[in-house]
């Protein structure tokens, strides 16, 4: 072999060290690129996820009257994200009656939170009602007693409600002027239970157009907003007020914003002794309604749930 070949050969032999070795680099560079890649969009996910749970959390706190939560979870999760998916339900009297779940997709390229209060108690709504979108259950409306032609006509369903006999009912009542929660106890039948406290809306905003989206706070399991040993009802709201305005929610119905309403609103009542509201979703048994048919503080009176004790089983 003259120098000549050996050259070729050396030279040859190089090359193949050479692609070789950039192969090898190549290869653990994309498994390095891929694994960090991958662990970066896991993080970012579970942080969007997070995020996600806590704003739906926030909004089903102050934003679903007399609506229960009975599960949160992480659903259809994948490389790109999921959705967080929470089932929901009214208990009425000791009976529950089902309501739409709320589900919000997550990525960890963006936050599917826009839509959250939208979804969050979305309406089929006519001139004389308004019903939960999946399960067509009737939604028991509040009005504001300054707008003279909402959006669903004004009702007085107490006399429906007081006239039937052997029915449990879930009604709204809308005040004609603000009550504190004392002035709300001593007007209130005593076997109704008030599960649950309207703040208001806007001086001219119509709440029957909104989607069910009525804030306001839920009571604890005896109905009260007494703050127990365990149980802070209206402290609860107000964090969950608080923890919102940390994050993006720019719903807007007719010019008028749920979220500085909110805002305002837990300013101005740091306290539920001073806290005034503006309605409020009683249960009870349909002969216990009988008092508020001659009750002139009430503005409105929407019945939801409404069915005779012995269909329920």
């Amino acid at each position: 072999m003259n120098e000549a070949q050996k050259f070729r050969r050396l030279a040859l032999r190089v090359k193949v060290v050479r692609w070789l070795v950039t192969v090898v680099i190549v290869i653990v560079v994309v498994l390095v690129g891929a694994i960090g890649g991958y662990g970066w969009t896991q993080h970012q996910a579970a942080k969007e996820s997070d995020e996600l749970t806590q704003y739906m959390s926030g909004l089903s706190t102050v934003m679903s009257p007399n609506i229960e939560t009975s599960d949160q979870y992480l659903a259809d999760t994948n490389f790109m994200g999921g959705k967080v998916t929470s089932h929901r339900y009214k208990d009425i009297e000791g009976y529950r009656e089902s309501w739409s779940p709320l589900v919000e997709p997550y990525s960890w390229s963006w936050l599917g939170t826009q839509s959250a209060t939208m979804t969050l108690n979305a309406t089929d709504t006519t001139d004389t009602g308004a019903y939960d979108r999946l399960t067509q259950h009737k939604v028991p409306l509040f009005y504001n007693p300054r707008v003279k032609h909402p959006d669903v006509r004004r009702v007085t369903d107490v006399t429906k409600v007081a006239a039937t006999k052997g029915a449990v009912a879930e009604v709204a009542l809308t005040f004609k002027h603000p009550l504190t929660y004392a002035q709300i106890q001593r007007r209130l039948p005593r076997k109704l239970h008030a599960v649950w406290y309207w703040i208001g809306t806007g001086a001219k905003a119509d709440p029957t157009m909104m989607d069910n989206t009525f804030m306001g706070v839920q009571a604890n399991s005896k109905g009260h907003l007494q703050q127990g040993k365990y149980t802070h009802p209206y402290r609860d709201f107000r964090q969950a007020a608080k923890q919102l305005q940390k994050m993006t929610w720019d719903a807007q119905y007719d010019g008028f914003s749920p979220a500085k309403y909110l805002k305002s609103y837990v300013t101005r009542y740091p306290t539920q002794k001073t806290a005034k509201f503006a309605g409020v979703i009683v249960t009870g048994n349909s002969e216990n309604f009988q008092p508020l048919t001659q009750a002139d503080w009430l503005y409105a009176s929407s019945a939801g749930f409404f069915q005779a004790r012995t269909a329920i089983k």
